[in-house]
């Protein structure tokens, strides 16, 4: 629709970036069972490298969407891309993975979701190219969160927006547990570790800014090591206005209206 609307004379259409993060959790802990193959290092890191995000970024958002490597929007303080752990898309290298994690003929799971088919469509098959079989399950994101909290997700796709705040505090706590009593999860905490709840407690603990950055970073370095979640793309959000009128995109989607002015 964007493309026909941008074909009318007097309308301009605009795609641009949102701090929205699409991310895949990945059932670390075993909630799904503790025979689940996504329990093992390997196989996550499989699942990661399995995925060719750029391609999805690219032909399913159509324009200003980015692959990112950290459970974070950049421009969030803590955010450090460069603690982060890189996947780059290699099929044959999480072919290899799979093998040395002791599933050289794949597996079978279940992906759970709540965004769009096409995005559900393009991991599954790109989850089947290596082996792994995955059953998707679209579900209305409040019956995905109760399936969250019965432990009921292998693979659970979703996204965070962060409520606008370009604070890393507004988003690792998020699946982290960093907002709970050490020793609590929130729901969306696949990964339960208790070296990464304790460095996003102790990142928010405080408002010494040197603090936080080292146990942001260290936090965001374990996380992509050890692969609990796997980082997507960016939303994209969409535009469609006169040509007459001066408008500005925001990425925490937010639309100023009161500083847009008139040609």
């Amino acid at each position: 629709m964007v493309d026909k609307l941008a074909a009318l004379p007097h309308l301009k259409t605009e795609r641009a970036e949102t701090m929205r993060v699409n991310l895949l959790n990945l059932d670390a802990a075993g909630r799904t069972g503790a025979d689940n193959p996504i329990t093992k290092q390997k196989v996550r890191q499989a699942i990661i490298h399995a995925i060719d995000r750029e391609s999805i970024a690219k032909n399913l958002m159509q324009g200003g969407s980015r692959v990112l490597a950290t459970p974070c929007y950049p421009t969030q303080f803590g955010c450090d891309a460069a603690a982060a752990v890189n996947y780059p898309y290699d099929p044959a290298k999480a072919r290899a993975l799979l093998a040395e994690a002791g599933y050289p003929n794949g597996f079978e799971t279940e992906l759970v979701s709540y965004v769009l088919p096409q995005f559900e469509g393009a991991i599954q098959n790109y989850l089947k190219a290596v082996g792994i079989t995955a059953k998707v399950t679209h579900l209305q994101v409040q019956a995905l969160i109760q399936r969250q909290l019965e432990g009921k997700n292998p693979l659970d796709l979703g996204n965070w927006g962060s409520y606008s705040i370009n604070d890393v505090s507004a988003f690792l706590p998020q699946y982290y547990s960093g907002a709970f009593a050490e020793g609590t999860f929130s729901t969306s905490d696949f990964a339960r570790d208790a070296e990464v709840q304790r460095l996003v407690i102790a990142g928010g603990s405080t408002t010494d800014p040197a603090e936080r950055k080292k146990n942001y970073s260290a936090a965001i370095k374990r996380i992509t090591e050890q692969a609990f979640i796997m980082p997507l793309y960016t939303n994209v959000a969409t535009y469609a206005y006169r040509k007459e009128l001066e408008f500005k995109p925001w990425s925490d989607e937010m639309p100023r209206f009161y500083l847009s002015t008139w040609k």
